[in-house]
């Protein structure tokens, strides 16, 4: 139950910006359809890989907290990056179920 916590604490550092980007790609499914489904994964991807990089070089010194507490780089980035595709993907279908 801890690492879930500090996982979720992670994500908050970059939630807001996935979350905005993620609404954006809803929004454009929604009025264009299931034809820029490609654009916008690609859009998406790309996103991540900007958080990715922003944190990896401006906030690295964050990493030593979760590591001192038990939990790896490695592990923090998959359960973040998987956790927002799938909301993604998840929107993603909802909103087309409702177009």
């Amino acid at each position: 139950m801890r690492t879930i916590r500090l996982i979720l604490t992670f994500y908050k550092s970059f939630a807001f910006a996935s979350l905005m980007i993620t609404l954006s790609c809803v929004t454009i499914i929604y009025a264009w359809g299931l034809d820029a489904f490609a654009a916008v994964f690609w859009f998406k991807i790309a996103t991540l890989a900007v958080n990715f990089y922003y944190i990896n070089s401006f906030k690295k010194d964050v990493y030593f907290y979760y590591k001192n507490l038990g939990v790896t780089k490695k592990r923090l980035w998959i359960s973040t990056l998987s956790f927002d595709l799938i909301l993604f993907v998840l929107l993603m279908t909802i909103t087309y179920k409702i177009r």
